[in-house]
Order: C-alpha cells, then sequence, then structure tokens
C-alpha cells in the first residue's frame, strides 16, 4: 500500500534526523540496568540476541548498584574496562539493528565521585533568623561502583560545566551512543545557589527580602509575589544553566537529548521543549473500566499519585510546539507489585500513552542477568521486569508487535490539535508553591496540586471530554507564535485553530503583549470566564497593565464555558462517546488512534471532526484493515459506524478522494451464545518448580485450587482439552468468535488443530476462521500464568535470591518484600468459554 509505503519511509527520515546512524524507533525500546556493571561479552551477546528476538529496536544503559557475591566481577564506572564494554556493547547492539541511550551518570540525578563539595547541591536554611546557604549533602541514588558521590548543583553553571567536562575527558570518543538521558528531577531540598540573590535582582529587579523566604504561611499579597518571582528566578536558572546548558553539550557530542523534566521545580513545559526526545512516565497503577482489568490494591496512590493523560501531555506538548518527533515514556513503573504484573494491564497504559501523544516506548525495566543465573536472576527493586526471567517473556514479542504497528502509524503523521491551551504556572507560583522551597512539579502526588485541582486541570479535562485534542503551551513558548491565514503557529510549525486561557488569575505582563500581538494579527482568543486581572510579580505597573487588559478586551472572545466558546468559534469537537483518542496528520489526510479505556462504549455512530470521502480501518493487534462506509455531513465533519470493544483500539486513516478495496471485517452483533462445558483435561507441559500431573476436571477454577499440592506453586504453562459437539442449531456455521473468559494471563487457542490465535490482553476474545467449526471438535487452550505463586513458594523455603546492595528488594509500599505471607495467585483457565455468533 502507498500509505504504508510512505509510513516506512517518514520513520526512517525520522530516525536518522535524530541519531548519529538509523536506529528503530518504531519498536519498544528498554531501561537496561547493569548491576555493578558485572557485565561480559558472552552476557552482553547472549542479552542482545534475546532482546532482538523478543523485537526491541534499543536499550538504555543505567549502572547501578551491584549483587552481593559478584564484587569480583564489577566494573568501576567509566574506567577503561568499563568503557571497553560500553564500546562492545554499542557495537554489537547496532549489528542486531538496535540504538544504545546511557545516562550521563549511574543511579541519578547527576552526580558522583569528581563532584568537589563547593559543586554540590546547595539549599538555604535560617539559624537564629539568619539565612545560611549551606550543602544539601545529598548523594547519587542507586549509585553504581565508581559512580558514587555528591549530586552536582544544576543551578550553577560552573558546576554543570565541570560534571558534562569529566564525561569529555573519560568516555570513549565516536562511542555511537544515541541519546544521552536525563532522569526525573530528584535533586532533593536544593532551593538556592551561591550567586542565586544576584540573579534574583538582576532578573527580577529589586533586592528579595530575606525574610520572605522565612515565611511559609499567613502570606501576604505581596508576599505572594516576590514568592512568586523567587520560583520565576529558580526555573529560569535550571533551565538556563542545567538543561540548556546540557542540552547544547551534547548536541556538540554529536549526539541527542532525552530528558524528564518532570519532578522539577520550574516550567516543565520549557524543560520539555529544550530536548530532542521529550520523556514523560507512566507511575504506578489505575482502575480502567475495562471488564476484567486488575488493579494491584497494594498500590498506595494517595502517596504516590494515579498516573493520567494530563501529566503525559506536557512531554508531548513541548515536542509538538518544537517540532520534535519522537516523545518517549518510562512505562509501567510500580504498574503492580513484583512478580504479579501482566500483559493484560500494560497494554492499557500503552494505549493511554499514545492518546497522551507518546510515540517512543521505553520499558521500565529490564536488569541485565547472567546468562545461566538461576531464577529469578538478578532484579530491579522496582518493577515491571521484562527480562529472560519474567512470567511474560515468551509472550513479549506481542505486546512488541503490538507497539510497533502503532508506534510506525504515530511516528509517520505530525500533530494536529485544533485547540491551544495556555498553561498558567503564575498561578501555582503565586498561589500554593507561595512559602514553599522548592515547589516540585512531579508526576506522583504533587500533581493533584499543581495539574489535577486546579482550574487548569479542570479545563483541560472538560476539553478532553467534550472531544477536543489540546496541546499545552507556557508564557515562553507562546512567544515564538505567528499568526498564519488566521492560526496560530508554533516556532516549530505546529498550527492551531484558537488559543484557549483557562480561568486564571495572574498574567505575566510580556505574556499580556504577546496575546495582544497575536489578537491584532487574526489570531482567535477564548478567555474562560474574564481576562485575568493582575500581572504577575512583585514589581509591576498595574496601571498599564489594566489599560492594555482592557485594549485587549474587544480582540478575544471571552465566555464562562470554553466548550460553548469553541462552539461559537466554530471550531468542532470530536464525537467519540467514552473513547480516548489523539488526532494526527499525515500525507493521506487525518489519522486517528481510538482506544477504548472505559466500558460505556461497544458499538454506535461516531463523528469525526475532518473532511474526507474514504476511511480505512486498521487493528494494530490482529494486523487487520479495510475500508468503512463514510458520510460526509452538512457541518463538515466526518460520520461512521464502530464496533470497539472495551480494552481494543483502531486507527482510522481518511482519504480526501474515494477509494475502493478490501472491506473492513464487520463484527457482528452476537445473537446466539454457546457455553462450552464438560470434561477438561489438564496437562501441565512447561514450567517450575514441579510439574504437576494431569488430570480432568468439569469445573475451571484456578489449578491452584486443584487437588494436588504442586499445582500451588507452580508457573508456567498447561494444556486445557475439551471434546465437544456442536448442538443441532448451530450446524451449518461457517464462523462466529470463541469468548475465553477470565484468562489468567495469557493463552494459545486451536480449534481442530488448527491455530485460532493468541490471546495476552483484553477481551480474551478470538475470531473463528470460516469453516473451522465441525460437528464434532477438539479444543485446546495452552494458558500461561505469572510467577507470584513460584515466588511465594520460594520466600516460604527462605531461600536467599534477595542479596543485592543499596535498597536490595521492595515491596510496592517500599517495604521489606516477602511473598511468603500471599494468598496463591488464581491461574489458568478460569472461563466461561463461550462460543458467539
Amino acid at each position: 500500500m502507498k500509505y504504508l509505503v510512505c509510513l516506512f519511509w517518514f520513520l526512517s527520515v525520522v530516525a536518522t534526523a535524530q541519531s548519529p546512524t538509523p536506529v528503530n524507533t518504531a519498536k519498544p525500546w528498554a531501561y537496561w540496568w547493569w548491576m555493578g556493571s558485572a557485565v561480559t561479552e558472552e552476557g552482553i551477546r547472549k542479552n542482545l540476541d534475546d532482546f532482538a528476538g523478543a523485537g526491541l529496536g534499543g536499550l538504555h544503559i543505567i549502572p547501578i548498584y551491584g549483587v552481593k557475591g559478584y564484587e569480583k566481577d564489577f566494573l568501576a564506572f567509566l574506567s577503561p574496562k568499563w568503557n571497553d564494554m560500553l564500546t562492545f556493547t554499542v557495537r554489537e547492539a547496532a549489528k542486531r539493528g538496535m540504538g544504545i541511550d546511557l545516562s550521563l551518570g549511574t543511579g541519578w540525578p547527576y552526580g558522583g565521585p569528581w563532584v568537589p563539595t563547593a559543586d554540590g547541591a546547595r539549599k538555604f536554611e535560617f539559624r537564629n533568623d539568619s539565612l545560611q546557604i549551606v550543602p544539601t549533602g545529598q548523594k547519587v541514588k542507586r549509585a553504581a561502583p565508581g559512580g558514587e558521590g555528591l549530586v552536582v548543583n544544576p543551578y550553577d553553571a560552573g558546576a554543570v560545566d565541570r560534571y558534562l567536562a569529566h564525561f569529555m575527558a573519560n568516555l570513549p570518543a565516536g562511542n555511537g551512543i544515541r541519546s544521552y538521558y536525563n532522569d526525573s528531577y530528584e535533586v532533593y531540598g536544593a532551593n538556592w545557589t551561591n550567586d542565586f540573590a544576584a540573579e534574583f535582582q538582576r532578573r527580577r529587579g529589586y533586592r528579595l527580602p530575606m525574610s520572605v523566604l522565612q515565611k511559609k504561611k499567613d502570606l501576604s499579597e505581596e508576599d505572594r509575589r516576590m514568592w512568586a518571582d523567587y520560583h520565576t528566578t529558580f526555573s529560569e536558572l535550571l533551565h538556563d544553566r542545567f538543561t540548556k546548558q546540557w542540552t547544547d553539550w551534547t548536541r556538540t557530542q554529536g549526539k541527542v537529548t532525552r530528558d524528564q523534566a518532570h519532578g522539577s521545580p520550574a516550567n516543565i513545559l520549557d524543560l520539555y521543549a529544550l530536548a530532542d526526545i521529550p520523556e514523560t512516565e507512566y507511575f504506578g497503577s489505575k482502575q480502567y473500566r475495562i471488564p476484567g482489568y486488575r488493579l494491584d490494591k497494594a498500590y498506595d496512590s494517595t502517596r504516590f499519585g494515579v498516573p493520567g493523560t494530563l501529566t503525559m501531555q506536557f512531554a508531548s506538548s513541548a515536542a509538538h510546539l518544537t517540532g520534535r518527533p519522537l516523545v518517549s515514556s518510562e512505562t509501567s513503573t510500580w504498574l503492580g507489585e513484583h512478580f504479579r504484573v501482566s500483559l493484560s494491564q500494560i497494554k492499557p497504559i500503552v494505549d493511554e500513552l499514545f492518546t497522551g501523544g507518546v510515540n517512543h516506548i521505553f520499558y521500565h525495566g529490564i536488569p541485565y542477568s547472567p546468562p545461566g543465573e538461576k531464577w529469578p536472576g538478578w532484579l530491579f527493586y522496582a518493577s515491571t521486569n521484562y527480562n529472560q526471567q519474567s512470567h511474560f517473556w515468551k509472550d513479549l514479542p506481542e505486546l512488541n508487535r503490538y507497539i510497533t504497528e502503532c508506534q510506525t502509524r504515530l511516528q509517520a503523521a505530525k500533530p494536529d490539535a485544533q485547540v491551544l491551551l495556555y498553561f498558567p504556572i503564575q498561578d501555582i507560583w503565586h498561589g500554593v508553591a507561595a512559602g514553599e522551597a522548592p515547589f516540585l512539579f512531579d508526576v506522583h502526588a504533587n500533581s493533584r496540586r499543581w495539574l489535577n485541582d486546579t482550574p487548569f486541570g479542570a479545563t483541560a479535562s472538560h476539553l478532553r471530554q467534550a472531544g477536543y485534542q489540546t496541546d499545552f503551551v507556557s508564557d515562553h513558548l507562546l512567544e515564538s507564535f505567528s499568526v498564519k491565514e488566521g492560526k496560530l503557529v508554533s516556532g516549530g510549525g505546529a498550527s492551531y485553530r484558537v488559543l484557549v486561557v483557562p480561568a486564571a488569575e495572574f498574567l505575566p505582563d510580556e505574556t499580556l503583549r504577546t496575546l495582544e500581538r497575536l489578537a491584532k494579527a487574526g489570531a482567535r482568543i477564548l478567555f474562560e470566564q474574564d481576562i485575568p486581572a493582575k500581572t504577575a510579580g512583585y514589581r509591576r505597573d498595574e496601571q498599564a497593565f489594566k489599560t492594555r487588559r482592557e485594549a485587549l478586551r474587544p480582540l478575544v472572545t471571552i465566555r464562562p464555558d470554553v466548550v460553548s466558546g469553541l462552539t461559537g468559534l466554530g471550531v468542532k469537537a470530536e464525537r467519540l462517546p467514552g473513547l480516548s483518542f489523539i488526532r494526527k496528520k499525515n500525507a493521506e489526510g487525518t489519522i486517528y488512534f481510538i482506544t477504548n479505556l472505559s466500558d460505556s462504549f461497544h458499538r454506535g455512530p461516531i463523528g469525526l471532526a475532518t473532511t474526507g470521502l474514504s476511511a480505512q480501518l486498521f487493528d494494530p493487534l490482529h494486523g487487520r484493515a479495510g475500508y468503512v462506509p463514510v458520510a460526509q455531513q452538512a457541518d463538515s465533519t466526518l460520520s461512521l459506524e464502530l464496533a470497539l470493544e472495551p480494552g481494543e483500539s483502531v486507527f482510522i486513516q481518511t482519504y480526501p478522494s474515494r477509494r475502493k478495496g478490501i472491506p473492513w471485517p464487520e463484527t457482528p452483533v452476537f445473537k446466539d451464545s454457546l457455553n462450552l462445558t464438560g470434561i477438561w483435561q489438564i496437562d501441565f507441559l512447561e514450567g517450575e518448580p514441579k510439574m504437576p500431573p494431569a488430570l480432568g476436571t468439569s469445573r475451571l477454577v484456578s489449578w491452584t485450587e486443584l487437588d494436588h499440592v504442586e499445582s500451588e506453586a507452580f508457573s508456567g504453562t498447561a494444556r486445557y482439552t475439551l471434546s465437544f459437539r456442536l448442538p443441532a442449531a448451530w450446524k451449518g456455521q461457517k464462523d462466529g468468535y470463541i469468548d475465553l473468559g477470565e484468562v489468567r494471563e495469557s493463552a494459545v487457542v486451536r480449534l481442530n488443530d488448527q491455530v485460532v490465535g493468541k490471546t495476552w490482553c483484553l477481551p480474551h476474545r478470538l475470531r473463528l476462521p470460516s469453516g473451522l467449526l465441525k460437528a464434532e471438535n477438539k479444543l485446546e487452550v495452552d494458558v500461561t500464568n505469572l510467577s507470584a505463586n513460584r515466588i511465594r513458594a520460594l520466600d516460604a523455603e527462605k531461600f536467599p535470591w534477595r542479596k543485592f546492595y543499596d535498597i536490595n528488594f521492595v515491596s510496592i509500599r517500599y517495604e521489606p518484600f516477602d511473598a511468603s505471607k500471599w494468598e496463591p495467585e488464581p491461574s489458568g483457565l478460569l472461563g466461561p468459554v463461550v462460543l458467539r455468533r
């Protein structure tokens, strides 16, 4: 197909533009923790062979703490032997078509033994009412051998320059690394730098009274304004002296940057915008309203927060506004407890990441484990484990193929949001952040304070639920915008039909001037409720601000509700009730990725706010494609019928011309069902620690409830076989669907010795090929479970597998890990198994 040829061509261009050598960014990549850097050439070759064979496109090396008993194999970070192994790894990866990224340090955040006390992170504190500037004393977390030391001060340009110079001098030249990586901001307690007072006065125009920094509550408005100026200055220093300096230096090395800006005490939109590959993260878990989806109840959302699309959009918005083609994500960190995460839990979070603008998935992650190491091998302290010891390792290629299909299309398309949404950070800095130093824009629990529970968060959610796709813009990024043919155009070339300013109290004077310039040039600007009434900061000309504000009023639209305001401006919403989506554009037309992450939609009409005469659907899970009838509506939108069950996803590609081709295989409305019952023969095929004996049963229950001891600890695969006869009413039935009900966790289905397919995600339903059903039938279902019960038994035996330095190995609540008290995890085919037609 011409369309797919264009996609792959564009993808190769994207890969080449962001890497010294082309790499496959459509395939998922993974964090790769080198424990103690105790790696060998043999182990590297074996691991790379396995990972390439499983469908990974690249790896991100992070040296961390080691494993007890292997001290003689530790390699000191940046030592000649370590550098030899890095060079070997990059070369061997390239042979397999894989790329390598590298953290510019060990563990996190940046730091090491070469950082002197004078270059370490700083903070202010008050002693007897006197301001004291002291070191934070923070050292690198999870450091690898040779990487232990102080965290560098990211607000000191000289300190950062000296830190980077160490890598210039010690990393192998021409090392072939694709990108250098900076993890989420965790420079805890740092809230000052040596020349902060001077920089504050230079940038804000007045001396910051030290007494203001002592005030944490009962703040006057003047206090809040000075606190906002403090935060603004601190944000600018991190932007200028760390992120920009690091990015500029990295590019001089012929590399690109991958940056997690979140967690910083700064406007993270501006930090993300400096990176070549902005990276968000999906940390933790939440309950999707997909029937059968499991939330790990051990996850503490109060402490760690609930992941959401809005936080993801900060990274993707920055990429869209600056023309960066890749948006990455640290994916599935602490999605569930160790040994308990299934692929069916991972797919919905990947789908949500896609709707948040991510198109470059990084699994979190893969600990290097030597070949032959006894299970469970070497493990990282935080889930999810994607290496060869994982219970879903043999099914991982299925997830990888799905992601590759999706990212191929997402990377080959450009952003196409209709609405630009202003992020009023000054309301935060004058509000909840006042009196707090530092105030962190993290994606965890604190996101409630700066995002979810704010007017901005409410407006962003309201727009998304109403069918509008948005990108976020900061004060600084807005300055790069121009107006062309009535559309707002970013410095990176992204265009928007309207700018929405949510309800806010404060607005920088510079931003008001920018809005006035854009409005006079013909931009459509919609204010929710009113134009903000106050200018930001302590030094201000309130009368001039008021005059300019009133001059802007007749040039813009002001409405109490943004959705009705957008309707009035003729900006159409997508009609996708209960569905999540992202809209992009490519050479062919408009392309949508749509996923059903709830149970409110099954089938029905949808409306796309685009034009076209043809539409093609593509199922990235099963590889099916076909054209569907579309109707062009009087309001210049497209309507079509869509069937999409909870948990499913689809691409819709529109075309401006009428096209003919293979029609989309419609999902029928089921009118009849047949429960498959009888004697199920269960044969255990492969697994550990012991193979349970075969047995027959008429009950589909967890195999941990069967009448033999071995099955309770078993982790592996069992085959369920059932012979059944079609009733007379079903004879002559040529096709249909088989619904397996509850599957714990993945299954390969055969009917009459022919493979029907594999199911590893929700819903566990497969289409039966035409003519496969007979009068007499044999159904075989090979089911693979988790490894939770196996580790439960191992802990009950007190086997010493937890042998790691530093944090060793903890539970999802950061408590000592002990699985011996767990209840057995349900395993196998639980059903009911039903034929549908």
